[in-house]
């Protein structure tokens, strides 16, 4: 039976490769590529379309205006919900509109050749004060506040809104006076099989200090069969569909403070717009999700 050293060893070591990827500041959009956008938006999406059915709807309650995208994240490693939701964004308000910048992990973006990608496409560094500057120069930001732990949750979760109590994305969204558009996938997480929450084993292997992930379960994908945790793998053709919703204003709804500790009366109630918020998404995520009649065939 192996010991839980040797179990360390084996999941550390080759992750610790990758400790870089913690290295370096906050990015902006300089690397994002219009005319490589331009040229692969009309493969990329036709391949969307055919592989995984996409189906996009609702960007017509985007306002005129900087907005903070937040949406639920499914697919692990393969992120398919992003790669859809850009591809749409894009062919909707054209590449020339307004920039999108869609906050990903330091891991994600210090990958060979998937983070040159994903740069050229305008995805950044999760940073917030670079997050803050992108809004304040007028760009669309999109983040994940669920991060690994949702992306990563387990397969009977798919359908379920998992934040974990994270609630930056409201003081961004807040501090920086722009609207929250929520917008929420489903299929994502069929495209692969997660079998457990896995929290527990990152915290006991001290993953998540390593490389900040919060979570190591045990995954079922082509080609690799079961893994711990998730490598990019050939995904499922599951079929995603997502809905963006109606911005929600946090100072026009939450505006004062209800417990009367802020002596400016500015200040939310975090708990309370963050289940707001959630609330929201897992509503309109479960009526998404009650299209697909069977997993993966949708």
């Amino acid at each position: 039976m192996i010991s839980s050293r040797a179990l360390r060893s084996l999941v550390t070591t080759p992750l610790s490769m990758a400790r870089h990827a913690l290295e370096g500041g906050p990015e902006g959009l300089e690397a994002r590529d219009p005319e490589f956008i331009r040229e692969m938006l009309p493969r990329f999406w036709l391949a969307a379309r055919l592989y995984f059915r996409a189906e996009v709807s609702g960007f017509e309650n985007v306002p005129d205006e900087p907005v903070l995208f937040v949406g639920n994240h499914s697919g692990g490693a393969n992120v398919p919900d992003t790669f859809v939701f850009m591809l749409a964004y894009h062919t909707y308000f054209t590449v020339e509109g307004r920039p999108l910048a869609g906050l990903a992990h330091q891991l994600v973006m210090k990958v060979p050749v998937v983070g040159d990608f994903a740069r050229r496409f305008g995805m950044i560094q999760a940073d917030v004060e670079g997050a803050g500057r992108l809004l304040a120069q007028g760009a669309n930001v999109l983040v994940y506040p669920g991060g690994d732990v949702e992306a990563l949750r387990p397969w009977s979760d798919r359908n379920r809104i998992v934040f974990d109590g994270r609630k930056g994305f409201l003081k961004l969204a807040y501090e920086n006076g722009v609207k929250i558009v929520p917008v929420v996938a489903t299929g994502g997480q069929e495209t692969f099989v997660v079998l457990n929450d896995g929290r527990d084993t990152a915290r006991r292997l001290g993953i998540d200090k390593l490389l900040r992930v919060k979570t190591l379960p045990i995954s079922m994908s082509i080609p690799w069969g079961f893994l711990p945790a998730d490598l990019p793998h050939v995904p499922l053709p599951a079929k995603i569909r997502i809905e963006v919703l109606p911005p929600i204003d946090l100072r026009e709804r939450f505006g004062t403070d209800p417990d009367g500790t802020d002596p400016d009366g500015a200040v939310p109630d975090w708990d309370e717009a963050y289940d707001y918020v959630t609330s929201v998404m897992q509503v309109a995520l479960s009526k998404l999700a009650a299209k697909t009649v069977v997993p993966v065939i949708g």
